[in-house]
Order: C-alpha cells, then structure tokens, then sequence
C-alpha cells in the first residue's frame, strides 16, 4: 500500500497527516503501521478528509476518533503552505474535525521555516474532582472533559522518583475507569507551569509520552483559570517546549479558550506499507 503523507513537527509533538484516502476500518492499523519505528516514525497520525461545509479548507480525523488541537495546527499550517502563504503574512484557516462539533478556527502566520498558529480550542465539557485508583487504592483527581478526550491533572511531585513508571501503571488501571475513548495523564508542576504528558488512545491500542501536548496544554490552562476564578494567559512548558494557553473565565465557566504554538513542516512524501 503506498500512503502520500506530509510530518509535521507541532513543539515537537510528531504529526503525520495522511493525504492518501484510506478507509476508516483501516485508519487505526495504517496509523500504527506509520507511527512505528520501521515505518515515518511518529506520535500521532490523523487524516485529510473531504470536509462537510463548504468554508471548512479541509476536514481532520484522527485514528481514534478524538480531537487533537497540534494535529489541527499543523492542517492549518500545511493547508496554508499549500497556498504559498507569504512570509510575514497571516491568514484564518477554518477546519472541520474529529471530537469537535462546527468549524473550528486557526489563525496562521507565516515566518522563515515555520508557523506560528493560534487555535480556537472546543471549550471543556466540565472541570471536575474523580476518584480513580492508584495501585488499588482511591485517589482524587481533576479532570478536564474535552471533546473526545479528557485529561487527569496529576502533581509530579507526589508520585515519587519514578513518574512514568507511575503514569504508565495508572493508565492501565484508568482504561475501564475513564470512559473517554481518549485520555490523558497530565503530570503537573503547577509551580513552574511544566506538564509530562502521557496520552493513551483505547482503539489504536497506543500509551505515548508526547512531547508536546495541545489538548492537555489546554486543559491545564483552563484547569488554572478555573482555579483562580479569573482569565488567565499560561505558558504552559512541556519537553518539546512552550504552548501558550489563553483562558477566558466568567460566571463560573470558562467561556472561551485559546492554544498558541509554533509548526514547521518536515517532509512529505510517500510511506510503502
């Protein structure tokens, strides 16, 4: 099978972007196969699709279904290279995707070799306290219910040396707990703003360290501002870098919410499956 593909480097968070048609009951094997290391290599794929509405420039599906604010990013960024996007230039690209209803908007700015695109992110579904179990045992937790995928605030100063040992260890134990088809483990320094995300996909069957996380880093801004009670603007740092989450809160909710990051195209050809 010849797949045509372009990766795409969201802060680090390796995209790949099928621009092949493929068949949806074979969307997650043709991911797993390009993700692995004998294949592009990759954190995550989603795939080009026809959209419904006529302003949408295209349609994103992920494999599993979920909403993924870096792999929107980088649609918005390709499409707009696609079009010879002038450096200095900016432009709103309106997309369609997985996990979020209506048409999402990402304003794209053309630099040297990259693009800095700021988001319109789904708005949280809820904020709220779960109990879940660690090593058996009931622990409360924040979780962040988006479009798709929730996200579980964990502090990484409480889980002793190992923290991917006990991320990897919960998430096993949270497949039957959380009913989302996609969840995250945000491990949290909230004083330094520093999150280790480890994002798991029940249907691809895929438990990955990301580099960089643009759902969790908005789900941490919206948790801050939440918390606070006030709109909030967190620079949220991950290992690939920095995502700049912008929060508006009032009445109790939050009622807009916004992720900033920067996307340079890699390559783009085609992958021999």
């Amino acid at each position: 099978m010849e797949i045509e593909f372009v990766k795409i480097n969201p802060t680090q968070n390796m995209t790949i972007l099928v621009e092949s048609p493929v068949e949806r009951r074979l969307q997650r094997t043709v991911a797993g196969l390009l993700m692995s290391y004998e294949g592009v290599y990759a954190e995550q794929v989603g795939y080009i699709e026809r959209p419904f509405d006529d302003r949408a420039w295209g349609r994103l599906r992920m494999a599993g279904g979920e909403f993924c604010g870096n792999a929107a990013m980088s649609l918005a960024a390709y499409l707009a290279w696609k079009r010879e996007l002038a450096g200095g230039s900016e432009v709103s690209v309106f997309l369609e995707a997985s996990g979020a209803e209506g048409l999402i908007e990402c304003d794209v700015r053309a630099g040297e070799d990259s693009y800095a695109c700021t988001l319109s992110m789904p708005l949280p579904e809820r904020i709220d306290m779960v109990t879940l179990p660690v090593a058996g045992v009931p622990r409360d937790f924040t979780a962040v219910w988006l479009p798709g995928i929730t996200h579980i605030m964990a502090s990484s100063g409480d889980v002793g040396d190992d923290m991917r040992a006990w991320a990897e260890r919960a998430a096993e134990e949270w497949k039957n707990e959380i009913e989302s088809e996609a969840f995250g483990i945000m491990m949290l320094d909230e004083a330094s703003c520093r999150i280790d995300p480890l994002v798991c996909v029940k249907s691809s069957g895929t438990l990955v360290w990301e580099r960089g996380c643009g759902s969790g880093s908005a789900a941490v801004g919206a948790y801050m501002a939440r918390k606070a009670s006030r709109s909030s603007k967190s620079m949220v740092s991950q290992p690939g870098g920095v995502i700049t989450v912008g929060a508006e809160y009032s009445e109790g909710k939050i009622t807009a919410l916004s992720i900033t990051g920067n996307v340079k195209i890699v390559a783009r050809g085609v992958a021999y499956l």
